[in-house]
């Protein structure tokens, strides 16, 4: 059968093997009309390893809560047992996966019996898109746990550095390649082999066409959408699992374990927000203004970038169910189709407006650890700080409540809600211009505000790559002369 859509192209993983350096975005094949910027894949980090430095110790360190742990770890004591414990876990769980997709095709083998059956169909990529994300979530834990049993063992500093590329092997590598190859790359894979290339295809010439096409279009709809969900989930939980270990072994190998607890503890924190442990969006008196505000430490700092950036996408979210409010019925959306484009690019110039302010940020944040009495090493140190804080944490606001869920839900509001619904009572001419110019306008929104998510990326982390490289010379003035540099590509950015 000739695909009527934009083919799904490869998706290729293009995160770093070789040197912790930035996770470069996929070339993930969104809907057609948007296009992904990739960063560089070259390794900006290069030539600013750890000063070296007297050896901290583990022993007035904090540890953080374990509580985000929901795995069963009884009777794991050493890392052999827990990397077995990883492999059994991960493949019971996509065993379960395949024995529910072979009783479905096994109940389902007609164009009839599918016609009759969407709805379990439906029903079953779903299940896919939530075990996924139940899978991803383990190996968040798993990859905890294995950081802890590291950091809590008795080996000498060379050999907690040496152990903690397990997370790397075992949980970076090979458990999500496992969900990539099993899920992604086999069974939905499989599943569009056996319903939209084999059942339907095969109906073709015995059923009424537009029937057909219908099913057709629904079906595919329906394995692409679960296919670019799967493949976000897996290449979120991939990346983050990535930065951790990077994160964990830059830490163990200069001795830090002060750092390394810190680092620990805000991979607890994505664990808690990937498993949805987190305040929800409340504030509804949130406004749209992006002047900086002040802190008096970088502590205090973080607070504000983090409560500023939430607050500016919870703007966008107000405004966005004021607009929806009054919005619900296929007409209502005709007569509102100016107002409803208007608000797509609204979103790609707010987040642009976002970004820049993290931008902003990130100079302000640089300058009070430059402009403080610190050692080289210690600025060396806290720069750290600053890319958890800006480079991780506020970027993955934008992009998780802009770029992923606001635009997704005005997606499914307008395109699979008001207009779908509207199929079979407006002219079909007059549904399928609206449910086009619907999807453009997503399309384009999504991605702009992904490319200009992708390069705020890039320019934070190469400035973090460039002044951690003056530092770790001792070169105070270097550090200061990257930070006006910094400071004039933001100036042209707005």
């Amino acid at each position: 059968m000739k695909k009527r859509f934009a083919g799904f192209l490869a998706m290729v993983m293009l995160l770093p093997l070789a040197a912790c350096g930035p996770e470069t975005p996929p070339n993930t094949e969104i809907p057609s009309a948007v296009s992904s910027t990739d960063a560089s894949t070259t390794d900006p980090s290069a030539g600013t390893a750890e000063p070296s430095s007297d050896t901290a110790t583990s022993s007035g360190s904090e540890k953080p809560a374990d509580d985000a742990y929901t795995i069963d770890l009884t009777g794991i004591t050493t890392l052999e047992e827990l990397e077995t414990r990883i492999e059994e876990h991960l493949a019971s769980t996509i065993a379960s996966l395949n024995t529910q997709w072979e009783d479905l095709s096994a109940a389902i083998d007609t164009y009839q019996k599918y016609v009759e059956n969407t709805e379990q169909v439906s029903a079953f990529y779903q299940t896919v898109i939530t075990e996924t994300d139940q899978m991803c979530i383990l190996l968040y834990e798993y990859s905890a746990a294995y950081a802890r049993m590291v950091l809590d063992s008795d080996m000498s500093d060379d050999d907690k550095y040496d152990a903690i590329e397990g997370i790397h092997d075992c949980l970076y590598e090979d458990a999500c390649d496992e969900i990539n190859d099993e899920i992604y790359d086999g069974l939905l894979d499989d599943m569009n082999d056996y319903f939209y290339n084999g059942i339907l295809d095969d109906a073709q010439d015995d059923v009424d066409y537009s029937d057909w096409y219908d099913v057709c279009s629904d079906e595919y709809d329906q394995w692409y959408d679960t296919s670019s969900e799967v493949y976000d989930l897996y290449y979120d939980a991939a990346s983050d699992i990535y930065s951790f270990y990077c994160d964990m072994s830059s830490e163990l190998y200069s001795g830090d374990y002060e750092r390394a607890e810190k680092v620990y503890g805000r991979f607890l924190e994505k664990i808690a927000k990937a498993k949805g442990q987190e305040t929800g969006r409340a504030n509804t008196e949130a406004t749209f203004d992006t002047a900086l505000r002040t802190a008096s430490s970088t502590e205090e700092m973080e607070t504000v970038i983090e409560t500023h950036v939430t607050e500016c996408t919870q703007a966008l979210w107000n405004e966005w169910e004021t607009m929806a409010a009054d919005i619900d019925t296929f007409d209502e959306y005709k007569e509102n189709v100016d107002s409803i484009e208007a608000f797509h690019t609204h979103i790609e110039e707010a987040a642009s407006q976002i970004l820049v302010m993290i931008c902003d940020y990130g100079a302000a944040y640089a300058g009070m650890i430059i402009q403080s009495d610190s050692s080289p090493k210690d600025m060396y140190n806290d720069f750290e700080d600053f890319k958890d804080c800006l480079y991780e944490d506020a970027c993955k606001i934008v992009k998780d409540e802009i770029y992923e869920d606001l635009l997704g839900e005005m997606k499914d509001y307008y395109y699979e809600g008001i207009i779908q619904d509207a199929k079979d009572s407006v002219p079909y001419s007059e549904w399928s211009e609206a449910r086009r110019d619907a999807y453009n306008w997503w399309s384009d929104a999504r991605g702009e505000v992904y490319s200009s998510w992708s390069d705020t990326r890039g320019d934070l982390y190469s400035f973090y790559s460039d002044i951690c490289s003056e530092l770790y010379r001792g070169d105070t003035d270097g550090a200061a002369d990257e930070l006006q540099d910094f400071k004039d590509k933001i100036a042209k950015m707005k």
